[in-house]
């Protein structure tokens, strides 16, 4: 497509907030995959780091098999933008149920994430993608409750 669009503020706000919809529902892997630039990726996410598209699948594949009933709340957002490239800061609440096998019930435990992102506008596409992804902060907040249904 090779547009030289700057990105605005509005699209990339619409951006995070679809990107954690995709998370929340657990999209298929090929939609989440196209919000990610092809190359030059880095996430760090705090069990592991991955630097390309088959790692960040791997990834994908191991939290929406794990964790259920997720949400991300977006509690502070900040977004920079320079022509086709933007920076997000972001604070996140995120839940989610788990369940640790043969445990009776499901764990629900809340967290607060602040990450950092590299958003750029894809030469393919003209949509916004992620290329950098940094988790910097990740605590937990308050005990973790039990499911009233054994899962």
């Amino acid at each position: 497509m090779g547009t030289s669009k700057a990105l605005t503020e509005a699209e990339v706000r619409q951006f995070v907030k679809e990107w954690f919809h995709k998370l929340d529902i657990h999209a298929p892997l090929e939609e989440f995959l196209m919000m990610v630039a092809d190359e030059g990726i880095e996430f760090r996410f705090p069990e592991v780091t991955v630097t390309d598209r088959a790692g960040l699948t791997q990834w994908y594949k191991k939290v929406t098999t794990t964790y259920f009933d997720e949400i991300h709340e977006t509690k502070e957002l900040a977004i920079t933008t320079d022509g086709e490239r933007a920076t997000v800061k972001i604070l996140t609440q995120w839940q989610e149920s788990s369940w640790n096998a043969p445990a009776p019930k499901s764990e629900r435990l809340t967290f607060l994430a602040g990450q950092t992102w590299g958003v750029k506008r894809s030469d393919k596409t003209g949509r916004p993608v992620v290329v950098t992804y940094f988790v910097e902060k990740f605590e937990q907040v308050g005990a973790p409750t039990k499911s009233a249904v054994a899962r």
